[in-house]
């Protein structure tokens, strides 16, 4: 949307759920967050596992499919 070109990633997923159906936005949600987590973790904190970044991975070509539409 062009009004929302200078806001932050964080801020458009949140504004989701008004453009989209709330299934997508809260799967969307979910999947950056836990991508943001996995990226931002700290040396005393473990990491997400291959399987989680694996899942995490698979889950963001059907959110980005739904959103293209």
């Amino acid at each position: 949307m062009p009004g929302l070109a200078g806001i932050t990633t964080r801020a458009k997923v949140l504004c989701l759920r008004c453009y989209t159906v709330a299934t997508t936005a809260r799967r969307t949600n979910a999947v950056w967050s836990h991508l943001c987590l996995g990226c931002h973790y700290h040396q005393y904190e473990i990491g997400p596992t291959r399987d989680q970044d694996r899942a995490w991975r698979a889950e963001v070509g059907p959110r980005v499919e739904e959103l293209s539409r």
